[in-house]
């Protein structure tokens, strides 16, 4: 019997049943949001279709942008072919760019700056940004649809709803709907209320740079950023806080992707691209965005950067990547380090952090809930899910000497001999 043959109708009709029960789940969630919501003047339909509706953005000519993407591309795709193991995509994003990424790195390669153009100026529904962005649900014949089903439209106003009124109680309140306007480009899909079109993970993106600014305080600052994806929280973050200088670290092709986000919201701001010039001290300063490929890490000067942060970056890399990662991030950073992830990745970091040469000490921990099941519209596996579902932020602050652990444990002290643990879920509407 040839046992290859019979496990393709066994995996198909497993497909199906995942299919099937992930359609249930969501009509599930569709409908628990319509009767929570019904009296909210925010829940009208017409609001995702005008949020899903194509905007385009062709005003302006990109060539000269595009341009410096491609020739960043082609010397960041060969410094990674030539970097240590440890600085390497992990499979997951291997097989992202031999199934999805082969039209983009195509032109990227090949200079086609018409073709780049296409995918780059709709890159939120194009297949350019797998790994990245998609579809609701992962359903972009649902969503991308001349007209969208009711069903989809009654989940996706349901889950921007929750997430919004979360945006809004773990910030306080403190800011306006307006606050999550981005800069339209590439043709993003969100919802429309009270006239903001609020692109898919506005809020928290907006929620992740007011983190950094509370971290940071007053004053310039350059900080990195470890896998930025197409640069949504950047945005916000320079947006924000005119005196950053930022800096990038990804995959060649997130790195030209968020280049192109980025340098079409700042057509003003000074960017660097790789190849452009040497990594040095000076060469960071004198920009006020550097885009770089995750291996120069190993190439940035002691203590270039104020703060570096990453939000689920961690979890994304190689396991063996993630200390080789850390010691350059304690190597490169001068003051502070901001952890987001899930707890796995938290206590991964938490593993490595604690490394006798770890200069760094953990000074607070807390937990939000955006990936919970009211939160983000997915569903969990109960009590074991919920705590997996939790995103957990790790704050560490620089030490003066490595060598103030004390004789025996591996676990980092606070300048004060005294690490402040801190757990912190706000209550939500439910």
């Amino acid at each position: 019997m040839n046992l290859e043959l019979l496990s393709r109708p066994i995996g198909a009709a497993k497909k199906a049943r995942a299919r099937i029960a992930a359609h249930l789940r969501m009509r599930a969630f569709a409908s628990h949001g319509r009767r929570l919501f019904r009296d909210d003047p925010r829940y009208d339909l017409k609001n995702v279709s005008d949020g899903f509706a194509s905007r385009i953005d062709d005003r302006n000519d990109d060539a000269e942008i595009l341009e410096r993407i491609c020739a960043a591309y082609r010397k960041a795709e060969e410094e990674e072919r030539m970097a240590p193991e440890q600085y390497q995509p992990p499979e997951p994003w291997q097989q992202i760019r031999r199934r999805n990424l082969g039209p983009v790195i195509t032109a990227l390669k090949e200079q086609d700056i018409p073709a780049l153009r296409r995918m780059y100026r709709s890159f939120y529904r194009d297949a350019c940004s797998t790994g990245i962005l998609g579809a609701p649900n992962g359903q972009p014949r649902a969503y991308f649809a001349p007209k969208i089903k009711d069903a989809y439209r009654h989940f996706y106003l349901s889950h921007v709803l929750y997430r919004l009124n979360y945006w809004k109680s773990i910030t306080g309140g403190k800011h306006l709907l307006r606050d999550l306007e981005g800069p339209g480009v590439g043709n993003p899909f969100g919802v429309v209320i009270d006239g903001t079109h609020i692109c898919v993970g506005a809020e928290y993106a907006h929620y992740c740079s007011r983190r950094l600014d509370e971290e940071l305080g007053t004053g310039s600052a350059t900080v990195a950023e470890i896998r930025a994806g197409f640069g949504g929280i950047a945005y916000y973050l320079l947006r924000d806080r005119p005196k950053t200088n930022y800096v990038d670290f990804d995959y060649p092709e997130s790195i030209a992707l968020a280049s192109y986000y980025l340098m079409k919201s700042f057509p003003k701001l000074r960017f660097l691209c790789y190849g452009e010039k040497a990594v040095t001290g000076e060469s960071i300063r004198s920009a006020d965005v550097v885009m770089l490929p995750f291996s120069e890490l190993k190439r940035v000067p002691s203590k270039a950067m104020t703060l570096t942060f990453t939000s689920h970056g961690l979890a994304a890399l190689r396991r063996e990547s993630v200390s080789r990662c850390l010691q350059d991030v304690g190597r490169m950073t001068a003051e502070k380090i901001l952890l987001i992830g899930n707890r796995g990745a938290a206590e991964l970091a938490s593993g490595a952090g604690n490394a006798a040469s770890f200069p760094f000490a953990l000074h607070e921990t807390r937990e939000s809930g955006w990936h919970s099941y009211k939160v983000s519209g997915a569903g969990v596996g109960g009590a074991a899910g919920l705590r997996d579902a939790a995103v957990v932020e790790q704050s560490y602050i620089r030490i003066a000497a490595p060598a103030q652990r004390a004789p025996g444990n591996s676990s980092p002290r606070t300048p004060s001999d005294k690490a402040l643990v801190l757990k912190w879920a706000p209550k939500v509407r439910r």
